[in-house]
């Protein structure tokens, strides 16, 4: 029989790797590019548009809302999305949890990263196929693996035990 609790035996991750940070950089990063450029084909205007959400998303949507709660960045200085010092550099640490306006904006950024683009991609298959080979794997990492030993205890798609995050506050 399988143990009811899926977290037992998965460890917080303290830092991320070189390989880790280049994988999941590249599939995020090349995800939005492969749709702005699907966009681009199709309207110069809409691509700028989409270029422009997107440059606003991560600035604001990922960096502020969500990032300045991590404690990635801040207290083991890494970052799986960016050099962690674009972030301290930007922004102070919030270590209060993440508020309603946070948790929205963080999840209409990332919504929109994604779905804003398949308009202009359903209309060329290929630039489809590999937004979504980049795109699948990347945002499926984060719930099946990452989220599941982050050590972000306030996000909202935060997956860790209150076992383990108990152990990890008591350390």
């Amino acid at each position: 029989m399988l143990p009811q609790n899926c977290n037992q035996h998965v460890n917080l991750v303290e830092r991320f790797t070189l390989l880790q940070k280049i994988f999941m950089r590249l599939g995020f990063y090349g995800f939005m590019i492969i749709g702005a450029y699907g966009i681009y084909l199709e309207s110069i205007l809409w691509g700028l548009i989409y270029s422009g959400f997107v440059i606003f998303g991560i600035e604001f949507g990922l960096s502020y809302f969500l990032c300045s709660h991590c404690p990635y960045p801040y207290k083991h200085s890494d970052c799986l999305f960016a050099p962690f010092w674009v972030f301290t550099k930007q922004y102070k640490f919030r270590s209060a949890p993440m508020s309603i306006l946070d948790k929205t904006v963080f999840i209409l950024a990332m919504a929109g990263f994604i779905v804003i683009p398949q308009y202009w991609l359903f209309k060329n298959y290929t630039i489809l196929i590999l937004f979504w080979i980049f795109c699948l794997p990347t945002i499926a990492s984060l719930p099946f693996f990452w989220c599941r030993r982050c050590q972000h205890f306030h996000c909202c798609f935060n997956l860790v035990s209150e076992e383990l995050i108990r152990e990890s506050e008591q350390r």
